[in-house]
């Protein structure tokens, strides 16, 4: 019997992606492909799968009245960001470590960025809660089973979420300019992903 791999995901274009571009590199395995943890559990039955591949991002529908924020509101948010005159204003004659403020600098602008889409996730109702939610099923569920994620929106904050949770792993989807190329991308990454995700499952079945 083939090696069970439970991917729980609420978009029908990931599910695609492991579809045709994942799951071709491994004959040896079994992807069992779900939006729920209700589905999953139901399609696996009696069986046991090696691993669950969860998407960590979701609709979070304690959020009632979702909006996409407008390209005016956005606009007036990053006119507020600090730019990179701001970055380089001064550094020449700047005493002390200069890399060290130079990167500071920078990150100031990339913590600005990160924040407002934090902002505009929370504002149109999407989130951690969904793969969280669906770890804890795992947990409870399949006790041994290995998790991990496989997310492409998640940030430092999610990550440290995640392995609080008890996570066996974080691995980040390929993301091309538009799906053609991100198509192309996963179908690359797909044998060195494999090879961990198999890494993973070895390691919780090997004898101690």
């Amino acid at each position: 019997m083939k090696t069970i791999i439970c991917f729980i995901d609420d978009s029908r274009f990931e599910h695609d992606l492991v579809r045709n571009e994942i799951a071709p590199s491994a004959p040896d395995l079994m992807f069992v492909q779900t939006f729920t943890f209700n589905e999953a559990k139901e399609q696996l039955g009696k069986n046991v799968p090696a691993l669950f591949l969860l998407d960590l991002w979701g609709k979070d529908s304690d959020v009632r009245e979702p909006y996409m924020s407008s390209k005016e509101e956005l606009k007036e948010k990053v006119s507020g960001f600090p730019a990179l005159d701001d970055v380089y204003e001064g550094l020449d004659n700047f005493e002390g470590d200069v890399t060290n403020e130079y990167l500071k600098r920078l990150f100031v602008i990339v913590d600005s960025w990160r924040s407002m889409f934090e902002e505009v996730c929370s504002r149109i109702g999407q989130n951690g809660k969904y793969g969280l939610s669906n770890l804890r099923q795992v947990r409870k569920y399949y006790p041994g089973v290995p998790a991990v994620f496989y997310t492409r929106k998640s940030l430092i904050g999610d990550a440290v979420d995640m392995f609080k949770a008890g996570a066996d792993g974080l691995f980040i989807k390929p993301t091309g300019a538009n799906d053609s190329e991100t198509r192309r991308l996963t179908s690359q990454y797909a044998p060195l992903f494999l090879a961990e995700l198999r890494l993973i499952i070895a390691s919780k079945t090997s004898p101690k």
